[in-house]
């Protein structure tokens, strides 16, 4: 299996900060970013993916 992404492709997805919103929280924390894949690394199968914030760029990495 093959990265299904190649650099610089975007896509939308939720931080993993946001995933398992706390209670009373969720409707704040619905949140889904636009990423850009920056790195794909194919013998350890993985991707990482930049994307902007308020407070800078940040990146998260996915397993395929």
């Amino acid at each position: 299996m093959s990265c299904p992404y190649e650099v610089g492709d975007k896509f939308r997805f939720k931080p993993a900060p946001y995933v398992d919103s706390p209670k009373g929280f969720g409707a704040m924390l619905d949140v889904t970013v636009l990423g850009t894949v920056v790195q794909i690394h194919e013998a350890h199968r993985w991707y990482r993916a930049s994307y902007d914030t308020p407070m800078g760029v940040q990146h998260e990495t996915f397993k395929f």
